[in-house]
């Protein structure tokens, strides 16, 4: 194992595992329900990063690529939920649904581009401005502004 892969695959793996166990001892401590998100958010978040683990040590294959991005979808949409479940319950809202659809449909977006010929090559980056990535920062950036504005609220 080099020095690359343990930076980029094996320590977000171990960090987002080590988030995930917090989240569940503070789910444990005051079954408050965003705790409960947060802990579903950063076990999608590790299973990502353990497919990507797999993926680079194994022969990448089109479907582990897209259930890791479906994962990081999931992971996204765990965190944006998480924003109302601070002040009401759980109620599935069309937006959360936009929201997953959305992200499913960039995480398709990105296999069909990186697919030649029917064969999935993962050195082929897909258009910058249609990346999986791209979306999951722009709705983690909306919950970040709601987490600031709540807590500016609240003192």
């Amino acid at each position: 194992m080099n020095s690359v892969t343990i930076s980029l695959v094996v320590v977000p793996t171990v960090v987002a595992l080590l988030l995930f166990l917090v989240f569940t001892y503070l789910y444990e401590q005051t079954r408050q329900d965003y705790f409960r998100a947060w802990q579903l958010g950063w076990g999608a978040y590790t299973l990502h990063y353990a497919l990507d683990a797999w993926s680079s040590f194994r022969n990448p294959s089109a479907l582990i690529s897209l259930l890791a991005s479906l994962l990081l979808t999931a992971m996204a949409l765990c965190i944006f939920i998480s924003t109302r479940l601070m002040r009401e319950r759980f109620h599935l809202r069309w937006y959360d649904v936009a929201v997953g659809l959305a992200g499913i449909a960039l995480s398709l977006w990105n296999l069909s581009q990186q697919m030649v010929g029917r064969v999935f090559h993962p050195e082929m980056i897909p258009d910058p401005r249609l990346r999986l990535e791209v979306g999951v920062a722009l709705v983690l950036l909306y919950c970040s502004f709601f987490f600031y504005r709540y807590a500016h609220r609240k003192n």
